[in-house]
């Protein structure tokens, strides 16, 4: 047991990616956590100004990443979309690293 705790410990987190928007003149605090599922989905945990986490992945429909979290409280259009272009950006950053 002791074992498997440590092999836990050293698994590598991911990062936050903190980044702020001005939408409106209103500013928005914006945590998005990385994650992966298991089919391999790269998808993140949002946050804006310390409110609930919603689930971002990517939408073939959209061409973009969004809210893929049906459940959680509503972000409006205008946040997500600013939110999304972020992550896109984040994306495409990090497939240029690779």
């Amino acid at each position: 047991m002791e074992h498997t705790k440590a092999v836990r410990s050293k698994k590598k987190r991911a990062q936050p990616i903190l980044f702020d928007l001005s939408i409106n003149g209103r500013s928005f605090n914006v945590i998005a956590t990385p994650f992966i599922v298991a089919t391999g989905e790269d998808l993140y945990r949002v946050s804006y100004n310390n409110g609930p986490v919603h689930v971002f992945g990517w939408d073939d429909g959209l061409n973009r990443f969004a809210e893929t979290d049906l459940q959680a409280d509503i972000i409006p259009p205008i946040i997500e979309m600013a939110i999304a272009e972020r992550l896109n950006g984040v994306a495409s950053e990090m497939q240029d690293a690779a």
